[in-house]
Parts: structure tokens; sequence; C-alpha cells
């Protein structure tokens, strides 16, 4: 542990703007670091590469996480290690099945069989995009380029639902584990915005990465194009200015209740949840539609942000809690609790998402105090427990689950690279202008 004296509040100036202190980051900078070196593996059974381990405990110790290691590899990028992200691709594709299928957790004793049956969350061809333009390692992601088509198809073959849209297995499968529309509505019923969100990145990812490749004939920017005006035209909700999930058995977009039996102002935000701002994060939203959405649900205290961060509920919905442990059971049993409430507490990778949205859309001083708060959270917990926790209490900042975490927590000290002039911030989406 490397902080010594009692955690204190930042300083608050004349309008409420929590400051960041120099020496929490630099707190939080010298405990990440030593952490990397923590979480390091090297070959060992079935890897054939290195990996990386999510915490430095036992928690989550069964194998290596899609969306987690594809976080902590840009961290490692960052430290001047962007081979860790080849390693992380090279091993994911190491137990790719025939139909295209990758496990979403990779095991070095038995490749994932044994776990989860998802396929790994789309963020494979981001991760080879932005590895590509870091080193201009065209053996490795061409060596890995039909693979990465194998794996984009089966998402948008197997999981492709209605207007254009898509749907996930499971909702858990997303990693927001009991996000709120999946958990109470049945399965496949609903149609978010964080899935086609993340496609239409993963699409952009794979025409940059046959740009560069000189691989002729790609239709990436074509299914990139067709889900961007999926998600405009079927998910926007141009009366209460947020995207929605489509709910297909009421044929509509499920924001509030609203079945007509209760008074309006009853369960009118039950489901302003976390997947509505992916489709900011991606750049799909349209400059008006963006503003108007940030500043009524993103920066509003009775919506997503809290003192901490991003909350994944609305504050203002009826389902709305902080619990240690979520709800419903987990993988159809009763007696597995979800310990990943996805219901109201921040996690550092929505404070990420929405951190490049700000910055996105032009509200770099709102993107700057995110940055700041993001650090001092962290700050409070090393200080407090002496590690990182998985999530975090949007009300106190009491760390909620998993001891010893690691995973995109890690970070959390990057984000003020995209707000100096330092150039130690990666570049995200390489197929944009910058």
């Amino acid at each position: 542990m490397y902080i010594s004296a009692k955690y204190s509040v930042p300083q608050i100036n004349e309008t409420g703007r929590q400051y960041m202190e120099h020496s929490h980051y630099q707190a939080v900078n010298r405990f990440i670091e030593d952490l990397m070196v923590k979480i390091y593996r090297p070959a060992e059974g079935l890897f054939r590469y290195p990996s990386l381990t999510t915490t430095s405990g036992k928690f989550y110790s069964s194998g290596m996480f899609t969306w987690d290691t594809h976080h902590m590899t840009l961290r490692f990028a960052m430290a001047g290690k962007p081979e860790m992200m080849k390693y992380f691709l090279l091993t994911m594709f190491q137990f790719q099945r025939t139909s295209g299928f990758v496990p979403c957790i990779c095991s070095s004793k038995d490749g994932g069989t044994n776990l989860t049956g998802f396929h790994a969350q789309p963020f494979l061809a981001q991760n080879a995009a932005v590895y590509l333009n870091l080193t201009g390692d065209s053996e490795t992601v061409g060596n890995i380029f039909e693979p990465l088509e194998k794996y984009l198809r089966y998402w948008l073959t197997v999981y492709a639902a209605p207007m254009g849209l898509f749907r996930w297995g499971e909702t858990w499968m997303s990693g927001f584990d009991n996000e709120i529309t999946g958990t109470i509505f049945p399965t496949g019923s609903i149609l978010p915005p964080d899935l086609p969100s993340l496609l239409y990145l993963e699409c952009r990812a794979m025409d940059f990465i046959a740009g560069k490749l000189g691989r002729a004939g790609s239709d990436y920017a074509t299914a990139a194009e067709r889900i961007r005006k999926a998600v405009g035209e079927n998910l926007w909700d141009e009366k209460r200015e947020i995207y929605a999930p489509w709910n297909l058995l009421s044929g509509k977009r499920q924001i509030s209740w609203g079945d007509g039996s209760l008074d309006s102002e009853v369960g009118y935000n039950a489901y302003v949840s976390c997947p509505s701002l992916l489709p900011l994060f991606a750049g799909i939203a349209e400059p008006e539609r963006a503003e108007s959405m940030i500043r009524k649900y993103v920066l509003s205290p009775e919506h997503f942000r809290s003192r901490y961060g991003i909350r994944s509920l609305s504050r203002s919905s009826e389902y709305y809690n902080n619990a240690r442990w979520g709800n419903p059971p987990r993988f159809g049993s009763w007696t597995r609790l979800t310990n990943s409430n996805w219901q109201g507490p921040v996690w550092i990778p929505l404070n990420w998402f929405v951190f490049h949205a700000l910055l996105r859309y032009g509200f770099r001083q709102e993107a700057e105090a995110l940055a700041d708060d993001t650090v001092e959270l962290i700050y409070k917990s090393i200080e407090e427990l002496g590690f990182m926790r998985e999530n975090y209490h949007a009300e106190t900042g009491e760390g909620l689950y998993a001891d010893e975490f690691a995973s995109w927590n890690i970070l959390t000290d990057t984000m003020h690279h995209y707000l100096d002039n330092s150039g130690k911030g990666i570049s995200l989406f390489p197929w944009e202008k910058q």
C-alpha cells in the first residue's frame, strides 16, 4: 500500500467542481504500475503466450476474460508493452471453433470448454486495429484476419435480430450481468443499444484493418453504416431524448413501465440504463442527439452522474440499488447470486466509455471532471482497503465486490493522457480522422 495518510475529501471549488489532488494521481499511478507486474503470467498450460489475470488474488481465476483483457492490454500498450495485445489476440483465436465461435473466457487448462458457452464479446477487431495502428505489425494481424472475419460473421449472423439490430444470447453475455431490461424481460425479447454499438465499432475496425492489409472487396464499411442507421432509426426516442432498448414483446422502445395502469410519473425512468451510453462511446449519435442526451441524462445527478462517476442505472429508476449482491440468480441456479450488480453501482468501464464520449462530443471540462473523480474514487479505495474493487457504491464510494481487482480499473490513470499533450493516450478509433 502506497498511501499512509488518512483519505481526505478533495477540494471543492465555488461551482461544486471536485478537484483531483495531484499526489492522489501519483499514488494511484504507482499502485497500478505495481499491480501490472502482479497480474502478468508467462505462457502456461494451453496458453502459448503470456497472459493477464483479472485480479491479483483468488477472484476470477478461472481464465482470461474477453472484455477485461481487452481493456487491460490497452493499459499495457500505453506503458510501452503493446505485445500484450498481440498475445491476447493470438490466445483467443487459439481456441476458435470452425463455426467462428470464440470462447468468451479462455482457460489455460481446457481452452474454455467447461466455462460459459458465450461468444467472445465484440472487442477483438477493435483490439487488433489499435494494435496494428500502434505497431504496424501487419504480419501478426494478417495471420488472424480470416479468424477475425469468421468471429465477426458469427456475431452478425447468429445474434442478428429484426430491424437490422442484434440481441445478446443472455443478458450476462454482455458483461452487464444483471442489466435491468435483460433481467426483467424474457431472454431474446430485448434489442439493446450496446450490442449494435459495439458491432458498429467492430465493423469499422475490420474495414480499417482490411485497408491497411490491402484486402480488397471489404464491405465492412457498408455493414457499419447499416448498423448505425438501424440504431438511429429504431432506438433513438425523440420525445425522451435517449437511446433505448426495443422490446419485441410490446413493439416499442422500453424506457418506462408505461402500460397505462399507473400514474405517469411512476416507473417513468425505470429502464434508463447503462446500455444507452454505448452509442455515445461508439460515435453513432449525431451531435445534436448526443448533446441533448448528455445534458439530460449523462451529466444529471438524478440519472447517471454521481460524485464517483457514472451509475449503471438511473438514480430515478424504481429498480435503482447499490446492493453488493445483485439479482437474479446467475446461470439459472437459485443457489448462485449475481455478484456483478449493474443496477446502480459505479463501474470503471462506464466511466471510461462516458469519458471518451464526452471528449468526442465537445464536453472537455466535463470529461476532465469525470477523470478526476475516477482517480479520487480509486485513491479512496486503495487508501481504505489497500486494493481496488470491481464496482463501487454510487452514493458513498464504498467498494462492493471482488478484492484485489485489476481488469479495466488499471485504465484509471490513463484518462488524463487524453487531456494533456503527452501523447501517451493511444487512439481507440484509428479509423477516424484525428
